[in-house]
């Protein structure tokens, strides 16, 4: 596949931008390397709605909105339902029950509203310090956890859309993932960047360690280290600014 495939592959596969089709399985796996560079795409739309000319509360609130109806919610399904699984303290085969359970649980919607409203208050920082560079390099890094949570955990690989990812997160994906990321990074102050990037090493950690506990990763753990990346890419703005 060229790269150009690839990228409205995973633009595709990542929002609902592009022409609405199915994919194979194969050039959802061929498309991983793409998915920093789709996160800069989802990015751009986020600094064009903070300059609408409305209040910074207002406009948060519509980022949030437009977050999610740019990636189908996607991600915060995958979050919440992590947090319905995590919430339970089970094990084993029960765990993946509550992933597959279609009803959301109580710790689900803690999960929502907390993860919603924290995003939300992140946003609002954001407009009002004019941190563009937080507002692309947030989505860039929640796609590059995604890659690098796939890469390590390859072998603990569970049925559904999310082993495609994990067979696709090869060294190319990696290699061209970061380079990527780098670059959405490239106007970011440097304590921004360690900052941010301890926070998301931190949160890959501790997901591939869940993954490891459960025996098992799939697209819900995935969805949930987009998530918890965006948050670690904007919230040094609001700790050092």
């Amino acid at each position: 596949m060229t790269w150009w495939s690839r990228f409205y592959t995973a633009l595709t596969f990542l929002t609902r931008l592009g022409r609405a089709s199915i994919a194979s399985n194969a050039e959802i796996s061929a498309s991983v390397d793409m998915y920093p560079l789709v996160g800069g795409v989802v990015g751009l739309f986020w600094v064009l709605a903070s300059c609408l000319p409305l209040a910074s509360w207002v406009l948060a609130w519509l980022m949030v909105m437009l977050n999610i109806w740019l990636t189908r919610g996607l991600h915060w399904d995958g979050w919440a339902d992590l947090w319905d699984g995590w919430g339970s303290g089970t094990v084993g085969e029960r765990f993946w029950e509550i992933l597959k359970d279609s009803r959301v649980g109580a710790f689900g919607v803690m999960g929502l509203v907390c993860g919603l409203g924290v995003q939300a208050a992140l946003f609002e920082r954001a407009i009002f310090l004019r941190a563009w560079p937080a507002l692309i390099l947030a989505p860039v890094l929640g796609r590059y956890c995604a890659v690098v949570l796939a890469a390590l955990g390859r072998k603990l690989s569970r049925p559904g859309l999310g082993r495609n990812t994990l067979a696709g997160a090869s060294s190319r994906a990696l290699i061209f993932g970061g380079m990527t990321t780098l670059g959405a990074a490239f106007f970011s102050p440097i304590e921004h960047i360690a900052c941010g990037t301890l926070l998301a090493v931190l949160v890959v950690f501790f997901l591939w360690c869940l993954a490891r506990r459960v025996h098992g990763l799939n697209g819900d753990f995935l969805g949930a280290g987009i998530v918890a990346g965006e948050l670690c890419g904007l919230l040094p703005w609001a700790v050092f600014s």
